[in-house]
């Protein structure tokens, strides 16, 4: 039985790690996040062993990344009008019943357009649950603890990125690619069974609701670019490491390794930012500035490994960019739930997220482009210059409303 858990109103007595509510929250996210960075690998793999064509691998995992960012918003502004987590439950439930549907069809030499349906269906229904898990934050924690709570799930997020192909790339190797869908879908519905455990949030009230999406995106203009300048940054990164890899003699799979160590690095400096005391001075810095400093940093740095020749070099600037990239995601994740209204937070998330996901499939295939007629050095500096540009407009921006 859910109970129905309202935001503490004194200080938090506890920290975070000794919650039981919060622990479930971030076990639960974290599976329900696993599969959204497995499911590409696993998809082009299927897509692959069925069709024998990367052509229809990349039309699989590129469909579903549109269909996630197209019904994200949409699908945000049905859980802010919807009883949590039953509706996080059900969600994750269909998604997963649309993977299962996907790898059976795959296993049984399906056409290729019979998996598009069923991957878009699975996608749709998978969409705005990102958000609406972030949107309860607020609803059970203080909100002192939201700082260090957001800064968490910033490094489960880059956990995510290095666990979730790797997932899928040892399943498929092991049993197969069907099989790995089959797993990812597995996951899912095992987030789904662990969402039903946390507290119960009534319906946010339509009547609350009723400003524009205009509005709305008004009050969230800061983060939505912020996250812009990291999807195209991310999107740029996955065409441009292994071009830097082979521009220098050394197998193009190596891309993928120093974009986990990226990762990696990144989730160290995150956890050590996230068990910073709500006493320390970095506390409290606005998290605008440290949004902006710390994405700042990140793509100076990552700009700068564009300018090196020496492939070490490079691979170290990568590796000390990625330190300030969780704290300064986290602080990004931060902004939205202090500019959206409480009622309209998973749609908040939906945006934020879809800004994401447009800037990765838009960053691809111009870096190909790039890659292809000036080298892997002009990838990695759009990499670089995309969180830098995106810094400058928010900052400059700003300066002229005051």
């Amino acid at each position: 039985m859910q109970d129905t858990v309202g935001p503490p109103m004194d200080a938090p007595t506890k920290p975070l790690r000794h919650q039981p509510i919060w622990l479930r929250w971030l076990a639960a996210a974290s599976l329900a996040r696993l599969p959204q960075t497995s499911l590409p690998v696993a998809l082009v793999l299927t897509a692959h062993e069925a069709t024998g064509s990367f052509v229809g691998s990349g039309l699989l995992s590129g469909a579903s990344a549109m269909t996630y960012a197209l019904c994200a918003p949409w699908r945000g502004r049905q859980m802010d009008r919807a009883l949590l987590p039953n509706a996080l439950g059900w969600s994750l439930l269909a998604a997963a019943a649309g993977l299962v549907a996907t790898s059976i069809a795959a296993a049984a030499g399906a056409p290729l357009w019979l998996l598009l349906v069923f991957v878009v269906l699975a996608a749709c229904a998978g969409s705005g649950v990102g958000g609406a898990y972030r949107s309860v934050l607020p609803h059970f924690l203080h909100s002192t603890q939201l700082t260090q709570a957001y800064a968490v799930d910033a490094v489960a997020v880059q956990v995510a990125w290095i666990g979730g192909p790797a997932l899928a790339a040892v399943v498929a190797a092991a049993v197969g690619p069907q099989a790995c869908v089959g797993v990812v879908a597995a996951v899912t519905a095992g987030g789904a069974l662990l969402s039903w455990t946390l507290p119960r949030r009534e319906p946010g009230s339509p009547t609350r609701q009723h400003s524009s999406v205009r509005a709305l995106l008004g009050w969230l203009w800061a983060p939505l670019v912020l996250n812009a300048g990291i999807g195209i940054n991310l999107g740029a990164l996955d065409v441009a490491l292994p071009a830097l890899m082979t521009d220098h003699g050394e197998a193009a799979t190596n891309g993928g390794l120093v974009l986990a160590g990226l990762f990696a690095t990144s989730a160290i400096s995150g956890s050590v930012y996230a068990a910073l005391p709500s006493t320390n001075p970095l506390r409290k810095v606005k998290t605008r500035t440290v949004a902006c400093v710390l994405m700042a940093a990140y793509g100076a740095l990552m700009a700068s490994a564009a300018a090196t020749p020496q492939l070490w070099v490079s691979v170290s600037c990568l590796l000390v960019a990625g330190l300030a990239f969780a704290p300064g995601d986290s602080a990004v994740i931060l902004l939205v739930s202090e500019q959206a209204p409480p009622e309209r937070l998973a749609e908040a998330f939906g945006y934020f997220s879809a800004i994401g996901y447009v800037g990765i499939a838009l960053a691809s295939p111009v870096t190909g482009w790039f890659v292809t007629r000036f080298g892997a050095g002009a990838g990695l500096l759009l990499a670089g210059l995309a969180p830098l540009v995106a810094v400058v407009v928010v900052v400059t921006a700003r300066g002229s409303k005051k």
